[in-house]
């Protein structure tokens, strides 16, 4: 029974991590696509 009353914890916490992550990897994402553009144009 204690096993089971954890999972309802780690999934929600799990929740909030991918709240957090998914947005900041798509922020890095599109820092790392405008970079790469920046480059294009300067070597150009």
């Amino acid at each position: 029974m204690a096993e089971w009353s954890k999972a309802p914890d780690s999934s929600s916490g799990l929740r909030k991590r991918a709240w957090v992550q998914i947005p900041l990897l798509t922020f890095l994402f599109v820092i790392f696509l405008f970079l790469e553009s920046v480059d294009h144009r300067v070597l150009k």
